[in-house]
């Protein structure tokens, strides 16, 4: 297929260290401008990638017309408008999560997306690990039985007060940057939406960024996920499934190294000890690389969109209750939208 050809916004850490690098290592992605506000930095890390095409305007960014698809990761207050005005551009979208600060937002870039046909999707690279994929198909395949429980976490130590993680003014917090983590990979293995959320928060001020968040969601079923997610803590990103039949463990389950094997650990409802465990290897795998190499072939009509704007307005959804349920302290029922 002939390679799509992206336009960044800005030139965060993330697209630096992460997603430009994979969108140069891929065929179906072509990296053909950046666009910051500072022309040295864009300047910079155009010469650092071989980027042809630089500008200090995001609106010069939207109107080169090589440019086919925009790759977004501003600060989270800036989602949905750079989002918009992407897609009214013409240009596909993907855009770093949380895709918006709430659902209101998200059904508004969502109707934008209807008007102009455009694609967009909310940047989860995890969805697109061989291991998570292969995660998902254990449960579908009935080896642990029926599956209830899920307990996951994501917690970082961020020693730096100046980032922009701890800014409420730029949509920071722990919910949208880590705590989503555990709460997507139990809609991804659940393959269903909450239907209730319990949660708390820890904020250093009140008017402050929630710096921890822990809670409980209710799936349909009698499912259940318990949840936390950390910025001042030690790292830890891992999943737990739990069934009838037997468990199932995911270390290291969010950012694995592009370059490190990563496993599943499965055991049987009757070790007690820990005795009988079964360890599945992958090989290395960058997720980013598959996460912009899907959404590339979606845009060329290959293949249809795994993660539609739909599944980015359902989760914003299940924020909005967890935000609620920490501000009442009270079980909250997650909004679903009609159709």
């Amino acid at each position: 297929m002939k390679p799509v050809r992206f336009g960044i916004v800005s030139t965060a850490k993330i697209a630096r260290d992460w997603v430009i690098p994979a969108m140069k290592a891929v065929p179906e992605c072509e990296v053909v401008a950046i666009s910051s506000r500072d022309g040295s930095r864009a300047a910079r890390v155009a010469s650092e990638f071989g980027i042809s095409k630089h500008y200090t305007s995001f609106s010069d960014l939207l109107n080169d017309d090589e440019v086919e698809a925009i790759y977004i990761p501003t600060p989270n207050n800036r989602h949905v408008e750079d989002a918009i005005a992407a897609a009214r551009a013409g240009k596909h979208v993907l855009c770093e999560k949380p895709l918006a600060l709430d659902a209101a937002d998200a059904l508004r870039l969502a109707e934008v997306q209807m008007q102009t046909g455009v694609q967009i999707s909310e940047a989860f690279m995890v969805r697109y690990h061989p291991r998570w994929l292969a995660a998902r198909e254990i449960i579908r395949s009935g080896r642990l039985g029926r599956v209830t429980q899920i307990h996951a976490t994501y917690s970082v130590i961020n020693d730096n007060p100046q980032d922009i993680r701890f800014q409420p003014e730029l949509g920071g917090g722990a919910l949208g940057d880590v705590g989503v983590y555990p709460i997507t990979a139990a809609r991804f293995l659940f393959e269903a939406e909450p239907i209730a959320a319990t949660a708390t928060f820890e904020k250093l001020a009140p008017d402050g960024v929630d710096i921890a968040v822990a809670g409980l969601l209710e799936f349909p079923d009698n499912r259940n996920l318990l949840f936390s997610g950390a910025l001042l803590q030690a790292w830890a990103h891992w999943i737990m499934v739990i069934g009838t039949d037997g468990w199932m463990e995911i270390p290291v389950a969010v950012w694995p190294s592009a370059e490190q094997e990563t496993i599943i650990k499965l055991r049987k409802r009757d070790d007690i000890y820990d005795r009988d465990v079964e360890t599945i290897r992958f090989p290395p795998a960058n997720q980013y690389e598959e996460e912009v190499r899907e959404f590339a072939r979606a845009i060329r009509g290959e293949i249809r969109q795994s993660w539609p704007i739909s599944d980015a307005v359902a989760g914003m959804h299940v924020l909005d209750a967890i935000r609620r349920s920490a501000a009442e302290r009270a079980r909250v029922l997650v909004h679903r939208d009609r159709g």
